[in-house]
């Protein structure tokens, strides 16, 4: 089957911030630390007035670029 450009684009996955706890084994402490810097921004959406969720894909991405 040929490579198309619906191929390419996955849908993103989205998680809470306490299953990115969780994947990453952080404190609820240091998980808000990380993701409250301003390089987080792009992997963060709101889904209410208080609640945020996580592009997990984007967030694995910065981090990779913040700890090495």
């Amino acid at each position: 089957m040929p490579w198309t450009k619906l191929q390419e684009k996955a849908r993103a996955k989205y998680i809470t911030p306490k299953q990115f706890m969780k994947q990453y084994s952080l404190s609820r402490t240091q998980a808000y630390k990380i993701l409250a810097r301003p390089e987080m921004e792009e992997a963060k959406i709101k889904t209410g007035e208080k609640s945020i969720r996580i592009n997990l894909d984007k967030a694995f991405e910065i981090m990779q670029q913040i700890y090495n």
